[in-house]
């Protein structure tokens, strides 16, 4: 188990600084905070001793050997993106890890299909990369990937991403490095196989970063198709929308899926996808001639902005494919199916995602209301059911939501292989540096004028421990675990126990991330 801290703090920085160099190590108490917050507030956080900057694996390694001889936990910072308190420093005395100077694309392979990208490039930088070879990675980036990185992803898991990840490189806490699959071979190592033997690529993904420092990873890669077709689709219920998305589930060629409840429907023109909704909105009817799917979304467009008026539960959908024409007859399928219980939308949204790209405005609210999701993902088949269940609950709360100024909102999704469902809740209070680094000048010097607001942000506390109970109880399963989600409550005690087993074989002295991953200490 981890033992108190030894030797002063001034002694750990005067090593910390001799070396990685003076400018990678600060112990400025406002640099500390700003960056151990993450975009929620969590309390019992412990200001570290020092954030470190390292800018390649040998100086992580070098990190690891200064935090055990001194005694020193470490936390691992990635993007920041987190909502569970992924990092935020819960025991004294520790050493924020900022892995964002690890951001060098090593290698992209065309011929052999992966890109090597380091932990702290961000999924832009790794889009960015690809662009040239008209090559992009095999499963969704996040949509807050101009910020959050690959390590971090990695380490709190892309729903249904990570079959996507052939290999890691990762720091021990003994300061070993070692790689997985294909990568581990001792002659002309190539990261193009994750399944060579024992898949311990898995073991570091989805862990909070509990077993090791992820300082690299290979990621499979794939021609970028020609061919795309888009469709929206307006629903009357939550269970409607549901319906709609069981039975498209097995259709694997669907490329995008986002569901939009009422509130989110009435307010995306306003949060981060305005401006190319107006571009899209605009020009949403030149060129589509194909079908008569094509024509019909064209001949919805001439509303203009207000093709959203009305409606409630709205779905979009994306297919890429080898032409239009193939991408638009895998559209008319989807379109069947949608238009058995909704109407058709112009495809304005799922065009202007394209044309964003990247986007992290929609952690506030469009008036700059605090947000925090509360991630739950379940079979398929049980889709209508959540739906129902979660809608049940947040009306039993409505007449305390309403008084408070509190609203919800809803993340659905739905994939090959689970439906996803995001309660987000939205309510007026001060906010983080985090937040107003990351928004436009105009809007950080209006928002940074907000209040606390201690009872509805106690309130929100309770309710989001409430939602995580209730969603549980039924059955859920999470992502970005962090120390919000009772991990080792909601798995069986024999999984439990193996997590320990690892743990403690990888880090018995619990220096990595204490703390995260529910709390998982080495067994004793």
């Amino acid at each position: 188990m981890l033992e108190p801290a030894t030797g002063g703090k001034e002694d750990l920085l005067d090593d910390l600084r001799q070396s990685l160099g003076p400018n990678a190590v600060s112990d400025n108490s406002d640099v500390l905070m700003k960056m151990c917050t993450d975009l929620f507030t969590w309390d019992g956080l412990e200001q570290p001793s020092a954030m470190v900057s390292p800018t390649n694996t040998d100086e992580v390694v070098s990190i690891l050997d200064i935090a055990k001889s001194h005694g020193r936990p470490i936390y691992v910072r990635g993007g920041g993106m987190s909502y569970t308190n992924a990092y935020g420093p819960t025991e004294p005395d520790s050493i924020l890890l900022d892995m964002g100077g690890l951001n060098r694309i090593r290698e992209v392979d065309v011929t052999n299909r992966y890109i090597i990208a380091e932990a702290g490039c961000t999924w832009k930088d790794v889009a960015d990369a690809l662009k040239p070879f008209n090559m992009v990675v095999d499963f969704p980036a996040p949509l807050s990937g101009s910020h959050s990185t690959v390590g971090g992803a990695m380490s709190q898991n892309i729903p249904g991403g990570m079959h996507g990840v052939l290999g890691l490189e990762v720091a021990l806490p003994n300061g070993s490095v070692v790689r997985t699959g294909s990568w581990s071979s001792k002659s002309h190592p190539t990261p193009f196989l994750r399944n060579y033997g024992p898949d311990v690529t898995g073991l570091f993904t989805g862990d909070s970063g509990v077993f090791g420092i992820k300082t690299a990873a290979s990621i499979h890669i794939k021609s970028r198709l020609d061919g795309a077709a888009y469709g929206s689709f307006a629903f009357e219920s939550y269970e409607d929308m549901a319906e709609a998305m069981i039975e498209l589930s097995p259709m694997d060629f669907i490329t995008r899926r986002t569901g939009l409840d009422p509130y989110e429907t009435a307010n995306i023109s306003k949060v981060g996808l305005g401006d190319a909704i107006k571009t899209v909105a605009a020009t949403v009817g030149e060129g589509m001639t194909l079908s008569s799917g094509i024509r019909s979304a064209a001949k919805l467009a001439s509303g203009g902005l207000n093709f959203l008026k009305g409606v409630k539960w709205s779905l979009h959908l994306k297919i890429d494919g080898v032409t239009d024409r193939a991408a638009e007859d895998g559209m008319e399928c989807a379109r069947k199916v949608c238009l058995k219980l909704g109407r058709e939308l112009p495809p304005i949204l799922p065009r202007a995602r394209d044309a964003v790209g990247f986007s992290i405005r929609k952690f506030l609210g469009k008036d700059g209301e605090r947000w925090v999701a509360t991630s739950s993902l379940w079979p398929i088949g049980r889709a209508v059911e959540v739906a129902r269940e979660i809608e049940g609950f947040f009306e039993k709360r409505r007449d305390k939501m309403e008084k408070l100024g509190i609203h919800n909102s809803y993340i659905t999704n739905f994939s090959p292989h689970y439906f996803l469902c995001e309660p987000c809740l939205y309510w007026n209070d001060s906010l983080e540096p985090l937040h107003l680094e990351n928004i436009s000048a105009s809007e950080s010097e209006k928002f940074s004028k907000f209040k606390p607001n201690m009872e509805v942000r106690e309130y929100v506390r309770e309710l989001r421990c409430e939602l995580r109970n209730f969603l549980q109880d039924l059955g859920s399963i999470h992502v970005q675990i962090g120390d919000f989600y009772h991990f080792r409550n909601v798995i069986s005690p024999e999984a439990a126990d193996l997590l320990s087993v690892l743990k403690g074989a990888l880090d018995p002295e619990g220096r990595i991330n204490p703390g995260k991953l529910d709390g998982l200490v080495p067994s004793q």
